[in-house]
């Protein structure tokens, strides 16, 4: 048995009832279907949202952009960008709210009443993204790179409460898709966890449209 399933769970239900946030409705085939019947399916994400960056994903950032010498990784996790950033030559802080190993630990990022550096990189648990873009606003810092699922750039409040009022300046696309595995995870758990990422880059001031490249 595929050791991936584990990272998912399955319930049995019918199309007339309610799809929980999060779930999934797929209809049966055949007799079952034909009864009404089918699959809700939900993965069961780590509970802190903890996805360690692969670091190619940060050298492809700094690739396409300079970044102050200074650096604040807010979520900095096991260092995995942190890690990329210092080889890069940047002076990092490094702080999480959890104990994953690295870092200064018990900092609250969106709890924070000022700013510890003027850029800011991070994966931000995903649950809190909107959060993390604001309080990165709201904190006045002059960069700040986030990777971001590429939907990401959907939704009705998103648009309202971001990105009509602070637009990025660039959107980087991973022409590869990344693969993310959970922190608590082995490595062998994974096929093919791939999904669609992209670097959301913001820089104060900036109105115009975003900019949309790839990497």
């Amino acid at each position: 048995m595929d050791k991936s399933v584990k990272s998912w769970t399955f319930r049995y239900s019918h199309k007339d009832k309610p799809i929980p946030d999060g779930w999934v409705y797929t209809h049966c085939l055949g007799h079952h279907g034909a009864e009404g019947y089918g699959i809700l399916s939900k993965e069961n994400r780590q509970k802190d949202d903890y996805y360690p960056t692969p670091p190619e994903a940060t050298e492809a950032l700094l690739s396409k952009f300079p970044f102050a010498a200074k650096v604040w990784e807010p979520a900095c996790g096991d260092g995995a960008i942190s890690k990329v950033l210092t080889a890069a030559g940047h002076d990092v802080i490094s702080t999480d709210l959890n104990d994953w190993g690295y870092g200064q630990i018990n900092i609250d990022f969106l709890m924070e009443p000022k700013k510890l550096a003027d850029c800011v990189i991070t994966n931000p648990p995903y649950k809190l993204a909107n959060q993390f873009v604001l309080k990165c606003i709201d904190l006045n810092v002059s960069k700040f790179a986030m990777l971001l699922r590429l939907a990401f750039l959907e939704g009705k409040e998103r648009r309202s409460v971001i990105y009509n009022t602070y637009p990025p300046c660039d959107v980087l696309v991973f022409s590869q898709r990344l693969t993310m595995i959970r922190g608590d995870h082995d490595k062998s758990w994974y096929g093919s966890g791939k999904m669609a990422f992209a670097w959301f880059v913001w820089e104060k001031g900036f109105k115009g449209k975003p900019r949309l490249d790839w990497l």
